[in-house]
């Protein structure tokens, strides 16, 4: 039987209760989008005791009827797009990531961020108290990092009552796409699962669906068009509405490529993309703040990785501070960009400055010469030419913008140590660049040792190496970098400037870094310290935030 004939023998009072009862679980069964149980003990929380209790029996089920007839309505409109595009010859499929969200864990509905909350409150305590399961070797280091980080961010999550914390978004769909490639067998299935449930309610709550744009989304996004612009009072009103909605349906959408961003299964945002220019990105003005534009211009910017440039109106200063945060250089002001408005705009340029000199790992010792700066290249050599060789390359990397270069800097190395007497005959500055390369190495007492030598450095190159380490696990190296960095947190200080400036021009890394922190702390260091706020990497970090914005407000 199908749901409508299970919801409305609830309602029949002719029936037995329990045969009611029943009809409800029934149901339940035929609709669950949050999984049978999690869905059963959501309607059943919100609705009281429906084992005896008529009323409690009939709310349960308005519940989960609201839900779905939710659903039901995003489908329809699923349904129109397909057929626009076909009127229009089109043959688009849906995207794996549309299809996810569509059928995917989620709870669609007024309450479906209630409803998020409390489904990955109750599967967050089940996954706490279970151990770590057993796992092959081979795999244990990078399934111990996921589920660390991905517990961070939930644990977060939970924290901040359901709100994602802005710094986690970026990082929430790394690890989501991390724990969908996981293949492994049963009982680590099973842990990891959980794991992945949690992650998937929570991106589908608060991040947007990035999809392509379809010629059924022409209103939608006339709407959101209009409803951005109209908060831009310098704006002259040239066209009527109708006029507009006209443009965008026969000019924009076929002449571009356009993404859609949506949330809850309502269109928040756009993006209109033609060759390298970046013609229009809109978020209605009562979903903004939401990671709705970061997650539309990231979507520009993998179609376009060589570059993107774009225009934007001088007057709008909201835009151009968002632009700026994601890496666009001014280029030029005044009247260049040829709008019908006639108002002064500023054009920008991005490139994809995480692009590493030189395929990444190359070797062993040679790939470290990506780790510095292109004017210390002769000094890295030398430095690099005396180590010990390494038994194999360096594992894994992540990036960092020095002045106008972009690091591409190792997470572990596995050189032996040089002796003494090598280290001895350097300079000054070679010894510091070999101090930097031996904090990333994979023993936590020669990264110590090697840290302790650079920690109080103000060098710009040295200070993604010291930023990096606060991420880490081991105690002590962080408890080391905040008793050197005690006047970090002191506005106009030596490094309060260096520092604010560095993570100005890497909020990604500082992003990755919190989280990360945030994430240690929970799985091992909350008996040491049972507030977040008094562990060392969190007190680093709030005084790194604050540096960085000084360094933003100054420019």
């Amino acid at each position: 039987m199908s749901f409508g004939t299970y919801a409305r023998r609830v309602r029949d009072r002719n029936l037995p209760y329990g045969a009611r009862y029943s009809a409800l679980r029934c149901a339940v069964e035929r609709y669950m989008p949050l999984g049978f149980n999690a869905t059963w003990a959501y309607i059943t929380g919100r609705a009281g005791d429906v084992r005896t209790d008529e009323a409690a029996l009939i709310r349960a089920l308005e519940v989960v009827e609201v839900s779905r007839k939710a659903w039901q309505a995003e489908l329809a409109e699923f349904a129109r797009r397909r057929s626009a595009d076909k009127k229009q010859r089109h043959s688009r499929a849906a995207g794996e990531a549309e299809i996810r969200y569509r059928y995917g864990w989620r709870w669609p509905g007024p309450d479906a961020h209630e409803a998020t909350l409390e489904t990955v409150t109750a599967l967050w305590d089940e996954h706490a108290r279970l151990p770590f399961p057993d796992v092959p070797p081979a795999l244990k280091a990078d399934l111990v990092q996921l589920d660390t980080f991905m517990a961070g961010v939930i644990w977060t999550y939970l924290q901040r009552k359901g709100n994602l914390h802005p710094d986690h978004r970026r990082p929430l769909r790394d690890y989501l796409a991390d724990l969908q490639r996981l293949s492994l067998g049963y009982p680590v299935y099973l842990a990891f699962f959980r794991l992945r449930k949690m992650a998937k309610l929570i991106a589908h709550d608060a991040l947007p669906l990035i999809r392509p744009a379809s010629a059924g989304d022409a209103a939608h996004i006339a709407d959101v068009y209009l409803a951005a612009r109209g908060e831009m009072s310098y704006l002259p009103h040239l066209r009527s509405d109708e006029q507009t909605r006209a443009w965008i349906r026969d000019v924009m959408l076929p002449a571009s490529t356009v993404w859609i961003a949506e949330l809850h299964g309502r269109v928040t945002g756009f993006a209109a993309l033609r060759g390298d220019l970046l013609e229009h990105l809109y978020v209605a003005p009562d979903a903004q703040g939401k990671g709705i534009g970061a997650a539309l211009l990231d979507e520009a910017k993998k179609a376009r990785p060589g570059g993107l440039n774009l225009w934007v109106f001088q007057q709008n200063t909201g835009a151009r501070r968002f632009y700026e945060r994601h890496r666009f250089i001014l280029m030029k002001e005044g009247h260049s960009g040829g709008n019908e408005e006639n108002l002064p705009d500023a054009r920008y340029r991005w490139r994809d400055v995480d692009e590493p000199r030189q395929v990444w790992p190359s070797g062993l010792n040679e790939a470290l010469t990506c780790a510095f700066p292109h004017a210390l290249a002769h000094d890295v050599t030398a430095v690099v030419n005396t180590l010990p060789t390494a038994g194999h390359a360096p594992s894994s990397s992540f990036r960092a913008i020095v002045g106008d270069d972009s690091l591409t800097i190792p997470v572990r190395i596995y050189n032996p140590e040089p002796a003494p007497e090598t280290l001895g005959a350097l300079s000054p500055l070679r010894r510091t660049i070999l101090h930097c390369l031996y904090t990333r190495h994979h023993d936590g007492y020669v990264r110590r040792r090697h840290l302790q030598q650079i920690s109080g450095s103000l060098e710009p190159w040295v200070l993604p190496y010291v930023v990096h380490l606060i991420g880490e696990y081991v105690v002590e190296i962080v408890t080391d970098i905040h008793t050197a960095l005690t006047d970090l947190s002191t506005a106009d200080s030596p490094a309060h400037r260096a520092y604010g400036r560095f993570l100005a021009d890497n909020p990604e890394l500082l992003a990755l870094i919190d989280q990360r922190v945030t994430s240690y702390w929970s799985c091992y260091h909350r008996r040491d310290f049972p507030r977040l706020a008094d562990y060392p990497g969190r007190m680093l970090v709030t005084a790194m935030r604050g540096a960085e914005t000084s360094a933003r407000d100054s420019r």
